[in-house]
């Protein structure tokens, strides 16, 4: 009987081993994942660094093509942190990584596009702003990657889209307003609850307010608080402003001719009206 017990004790003792070594194991394999994946955009970004290097020394004077060509590649980097994927998740932190790694400061309102711009090109400010409101604009457009050298040679180089977008540029207020007008006319649906009701204070009912909320892989959202902040309310449509430009501005040109028609409608019913009417 004592043999017994001493087989059976000695048993789970080496099955109690094996499965706290396969944990290790796990978590050892877990572990070196995530290190090789920061390591590898840690190359990624320090392979860009170089081939911009290699441009400013070799054809910076003569040829803006392979300027274009890093631009691109920045552009198609950010594309592919949009993914919901594990790959997509690993170049984000990795990109956090090489960020502090290199101790490189931005605010926090900072598009994710533009510090990977500073990633590649360095702390030139002014180099950094044109190229980030290149691909910016860019993005806005929803230009693919495969036509981002097009999209900035058909529009007269770096720096005329700069230009051109600094002789546009509207304030955050100015933005905000825009906005507000433009999402009074669209709904993506309704959410309401007990907890987000008991924040309602009625002189806000018809005033935008900014829903806090995270993203769930089927596409829905799990709402976490509601501001009503001035600030974040206007930040947040300023946002929305520049995300949907193209959109808004459409809107609002659609609402200007429709005034005019009603305008010139009223205009011929009160001339109609005042008529006098001879036999």
């Amino acid at each position: 009987m004592q043999n017994t017990v001493t087989t059976l004790v000695q048993s789970n003792a080496i099955a109690i081993a094996a499965t706290q070594q396969g944990a290790a194991v796990s978590c050892n394999t877990t572990v070196a994942a995530a290190a090789t994946a920061t390591v590898n955009v840690r190359q990624h970004f320090e392979q860009l660094a170089a081939e911009r290097e290699a441009w400013e020394v070799n054809v910076y004077r003569t040829s803006n093509e392979q300027l274009y060509v890093l631009l691109q590649k920045c552009y198609s980097t950010y594309a592919a942190m949009l993914a919901d994927s594990p790959d997509a998740a690993a170049l984000r932190s990795g990109l956090k990584d090489y960020i502090n790694t290199k101790g490189l400061k931005f605010n926090a309102s900072t598009h994710t596009i533009v510090k990977i711009v500073k990633c590649v090109f360095g702390n030139d400010r002014r180099r950094v702003s044109a190229y980030g409101i290149v691909l910016c604009t860019a993005l806005a457009q929803r230009i693919s990657v495969l036509d981002i050298p097009a999209f900035i040679r058909n529009n007269g180089g770096v720096e005329e889209i700069r230009l051109a977008k600094a002789s546009n540029a509207m304030t955050a207020k100015q933005k905000a307003v825009a906005a507000e007008t433009a999402v009074q006319n669209e709904s993506m649906g309704v959410f309401a609850s007990d907890a987000l009701s008991c924040k309602l204070d009625a002189a806000n009912i018809g005033k935008s307010v900014v829903l806090i909320g995270t993203w769930q892989a089927d596409g829905s959202v799990v709402v976490r608080g509601a501001v009503q902040n001035d600030t974040a309310v206007n930040a947040a449509l300023a946002s929305y402003y520049s995300s949907n430009k193209a959109a808004v501005n459409a809107q609002a040109k659609q609402k200007v001719a429709a005034n005019d028609a009603q305008v010139a409608q009223d205009a011929i019913a009160a001339a109609v009206a005042s008529a006098v009417i001879t036999g």
